[in-house]
């Protein structure tokens, strides 16, 4: 009788391990799950449309696609006065028709249209991608990075394509504001990744180095290109979400917001008013690396 109860129980826990291992079957191999640091997708539409958007103050932008003769920080300087204008008295026909002068839209509604963009679209990719990091990590930096070169790699194929067939009756109406816009994002691509020099005092002059002030200085210009596309989905949704008020954080490089709440003017540009300080931070950056360079090759020559 032993023996026989021994017997069922060894059966038993020799059916029950072998239905286990058919479930497990079942079941397929284990997957790890997914680490909790990864960063959110990017979506490329909103992003896309972003990028497209603030190209259109971009004071580069103004030089190449609508042959202003002003350097970028004349450009800088009068959207700056525009802007503490519009802020001080935002329903101005004056100041509506200035600023639709310098950055070219057919109207004022035009250009809150371009502003509106920058504020939802931006303050959606804050929201998904960044979240509350204050910090980004490095392989969220490097996915914004990606993300903002592949978008200038398809402009530009696109726009090459397009400049092939400029010839044709299709094309030739658009010939020169297609030349001028695969112009201007080659520029940008070129500064954003080529990182091409053509600085005085300095054996800089293309993205050869050969010398450590060089490589210094290229490594300055890819940390000023990473702030900026950090800056420009930042900043253009700031702005907008707290009524103009960024503090003395950027009041003390950016005059025209200033270290009080900017007012009502940030409600109705908001997303325009922060992308220009995301232009305003780069050149301050990209100016202090120029001058980094020429200090390291005085040193070097012993001044």
């Amino acid at each position: 009788m032993r023996k026989s109860t021994l017997f069922t129980k060894i059966l038993l826990l020799s059916l029950l391990f072998l239905n286990a291992c058919s479930k497990k079957e079942q079941l397929g191999p284990l997957v790890n799950p997914p680490e909790q640091n990864q960063p959110a997708p990017l979506s490329a539409t909103l992003f896309d449309e972003l990028n497209e958007t603030i190209a259109r103050f971009d004071p580069l932008y103004l030089q190449i696609v609508y042959n202003d003769k002003r350097t970028k920080d004349e450009i800088n300087d009068e959207a700056a006065r525009l802007m503490n204008a519009i802020n001080q008295n935002p329903t101005s026909p004056v100041i509506q028709k200035e600023l639709i002068e310098l950055y070219h839209f057919k109207s004022f509604a035009d250009l809150q249209k371009a502003s509106n963009i920058i504020s939802t679209n931006s303050g959606e990719l804050k929201k998904t991608f960044l979240g509350k990091d204050t910090v980004l990590s490095k392989a969220k930096m490097n996915q914004l990075n990606e993300a903002r070169n592949t978008f200038l790699k398809n402009k530009i194929s696109t726009l090459q394509k397009a400049s092939q067939r400029i010839s044709t009756g299709l094309w030739q109406d658009n010939a020169d504001w297609i030349l001028a816009q695969f112009h201007y994002y080659s520029q940008i691509a070129n500064l954003e990744m080529g990182l091409d020099m053509d600085l005085e005092g300095g054996s800089g002059a293309g993205p050869g180095c050969n010398e450590s002030c060089c490589y210094e200085y290229q490594a300055c210009l890819i940390n000023a290109a990473s702030d900026y596309r950090l800056n420009f989905i930042i900043l253009g949704s700031t702005l907008a979400a707290s009524g103009g008020s960024l503090g003395a954080l950027y009041g003390s490089i950016i005059p025209f917001i200033g270290t009080a709440t900017v007012g009502t003017g940030a409600g109705i540009i908001g997303g325009v008013i922060g992308f220009i300080q995301a232009v305003n931070i780069y050149m301050n950056d990209q100016n202090v690396c120029v001058l980094n360079y020429k200090a390291c090759i005085l040193k070097k020559n012993g001044n």
